[in-house]
Order: structure tokens, then sequence, then C-alpha cells
């Protein structure tokens, strides 16, 4: 326990004072697994101040998902914008994100299609992909996992009520940094349909006796490549049939 401690100080003093992590001055705290990881995770978010939110993925329609919680004050609408001083990268992705009209706990079943039917909103999100390790993306997979997975805040754009017939495995969408053309055209997802990695987490929660509050934004990976943002500028995304977001990088 004393090293994911000690891993966990690091992670959040270079969360609150921008700066970065030599990997190889770890060898004592590295988790030694994925469990080890995600109790990085929550000893991370109980000092930056609860959670608002998870970001699930898979690198494939098979792969079995990942997950970490998003600390509250990271969570935004696209009206506040982003500062660049915030952050020691900006990475870019278009991403749909989740969420559920009451509490989810053990009232939910912990059946796939019964958990997706009871999605009530989706949104245009775009996460802001940042690392606290010196080297990334070159870094052990378990301390990004730490790090709650290499999240830096979630911004969120149009929300709408849950649409199960919309095509999420293949949408059109068109996202810009500026005047520079991201991606453009039908995307398609790494995990296959993202509303899959939403029946895990509910499953993963309910099977360690915890619930996730109503409203609480989940976000599914990206369909868009990896952009990073050099400068200040303005953010457009739209997912046609859905919605946009817009938001200022200060």
């Amino acid at each position: 326990m004393a090293n994911t401690q000690e891993l966990a100080a690091r992670i959040v003093q270079a969360r609150r004072t921008h700066t970065l992590i030599d990997p190889g001055s770890l060898a004592s705290c590295k988790p030694a697994n994925a469990d080890e990881a995600y109790v990085v995770q929550q000893l991370v978010l109980d000092e930056l101040g609860g959670c608002a939110g998870y970001k699930i993925g898979a690198p494939s329609p098979t792969a079995a998902p990942q997950c970490s919680p998003l600390p509250a004050t990271k969570v935004f609408g696209a009206a506040t914008g982003i500062r660049r001083s915030d952050y020691a990268r900006i990475g870019l992705e278009l991403e749909i994100a989740f969420s559920f009209a009451e509490d989810v706990d053990h009232r939910l079943s912990e059946q796939a299609d019964d958990v997706i039917d009871a999605i009530d909103t989706m949104s245009v999100v775009a996460e802001i992909v940042d690392s606290r390790f010196d080297g990334w993306p070159k870094v052990d997979p378990l301390l990004q996992l730490a790090d709650l997975q290499n999240n830096g805040a979630l911004v969120i754009g149009d929300t709408r009520p849950y649409d199960r017939n919309f095509d999420f495995s293949a949408p059109r969408l068109s996202f810009y940094c500026d005047n520079h053309e991201i991606f453009r055209g039908t995307a398609r997802h790494s995990a296959g349909d993202p509303r899959r990695l939403i029946a895990w987490l509910v499953a993963r929660t309910l099977e360690t006796g915890h619930s996730i509050p109503a409203r609480t934004v989940l976000t599914t990976g990206s369909y868009t490549p990896f952009y990073i943002a050099t400068g200040p500028g303005v953010v457009r995304g739209t997912i046609e049939e859905f919605g946009k977001i817009e938001f200022e990088i200060k």
C-alpha cells in the first residue's frame, strides 16, 4: 500500500505543479498489476476532490476494457474553454458520452441489453489527453492506467436524449482545431459499439458493491485520430444527426 500511496502522491504533485515525472524514478512504486493501478487512481481522485465521470476504453471490439474516474474539477461545459497553462500538453479526441437519469445500483439488471436500454442522454464531448509522465506515450501501460488513463479534462458539448437507433459504430463526423482538419468522414470506433463499454462499467461497478450516481458522465473513447494542439485556438466538432461541440483553447 505504501508504494501505491507514493505513486499517487507523485501524480497529484505533478498535476498541481504542471511538471512531469521521470518514469525511471518510479522503480519502487510502479504498479504490479491493474488492480494496484486502480488503487492509485482512487487515491489520486480522493486528493483531487471527487468524481464527476468515467472514461472507458478498449483497443478492439473483443478486448477487455479499462476505465478511470474523471476528477470533478476537470469535467465542464464547452463555454468554459480551457487554459493551456493548466496542461503539460493538450491532446484532442472527439467522443460520445452517456449518462443515466437515476443512480445505477443493485436495482439495475446486470444484463447488457437492460443496461443499455436504461441510458438517458448522450453528449458530444472532447477529451483533453494529458500525461504526468515525461516521454509519454512511451510509458508503461500500468503507469498510464494509474495516471487516470492520461486524462487531462473532459469538455461537454451538445447533449440530447438517448437514441438507441443512432449508428454509434460508424457515425459521420468532422473535427477541427482552428483551420486544421483532424478528421472528416465516417469514423470507426476501436471498441466497435461503444455502448458495450457502458455495460461493462456497470457490471464491474455492481460486482464491487458500488454505484454510479445519476448524471455521472461516461465517455467511451475516441472516434478520431489523436491530435496535439500546439497553440491557442478554437476546437470544433460535429457528429452528423447528433450535435456539435465548440470551445476555445486560451
